[in-house]
């Protein structure tokens, strides 16, 4: 699949949070990663604006009931996340 946009992670912070996780989870927001660097029109369930900001975002991780949240941003046409 050819990437639209690419996701570049703030510091440590992500790199962190995702190592915490177990590897079911890793996976799926792997998933979610790559619906968001390949899909042209990025489901609500995947990535969705924050009303009363300045252009932030959450990435909505669902895995069974349990549910993540990263906040993100886009940069000059890049993604971001922190």
């Amino acid at each position: 699949m050819e990437k639209i946009r690419h996701v570049i992670a703030y510091k440590h912070y992500f790199e962190n949070f995702l190592l915490s996780q177990p590897v079911k989870v890793q996976n799926k927001i792997f998933k979610v990663i790559e619906a968001i660097e390949t899909l042209e029109r990025i489901p609500a369930n995947y990535l969705k604006f924050i009303h009363g900001t300045k252009g932030l975002y959450e990435a909505r991780i669902q895995l069974g009931s349990d549910i993540w949240r990263v906040f993100c941003f886009f940069d000059r046409g890049s993604w971001s996340s922190y």
